[in-house]
This record gives C-alpha cells, structure tokens and sequence, in this order.
C-alpha cells in the first residue's frame, strides 16, 4: 500500500469514527508527535519546540550581554 492510498483510508476511517473519546484520543496522539530531540536526547513535540524558542528568545532578548557569531563561536570551538 502506497502512502497516499493509507492517507486516505485512514481519513475515511476517521470521518467514520463517533466515538468522542477515541477522537480525543487520536487528536493527542498527532498533537504529541515527536518534532526533534534536545541536545540531550530529550524528545520534544512540535508544541514544546515553540514553546523551548520562545523562552530562548526571552532571554537573549533580556540578557544584558551579546555575542556576535565570531565570538560565538571562539567560545563553543574545542581548542
């Protein structure tokens, strides 16, 4: 089965289903997918990566000090 016909059968099924619960179901499972991993192998959903950029960017918004990407890099860069 090619990945277009299982698309579409799952879609039929779904449009079929009343149970609500099930539905609630299915909607968290597709809303907890897992996006990416943190550097520590920590998975996270879609949801959380926004949410993990938004509090990064908080606090390099917030942060009395910057660095420019040379300096960055001179700092993360094994010597």
């Amino acid at each position: 089965m090619n990945l277009e016909t299982q698309r579409s059968n799952i879609v039929h099924r779904i449009l079929a289903i009343e149970n609500e619960q099930l539905l609630n179901q299915i909607e968290e499972l597709i809303n907890n997918d897992v996006y990416c991993f943190t550097t520590t192998g920590k998975p996270l959903t879609t949801k959380e990566y926004k949410t993990h950029l938004t509090e990064i960017m908080k606090v390099s918004e917030e942060s009395q000090e910057s660095f420019s990407t040379a300096a960055a890099k001179k700092k993360i860069v094994r010597k």
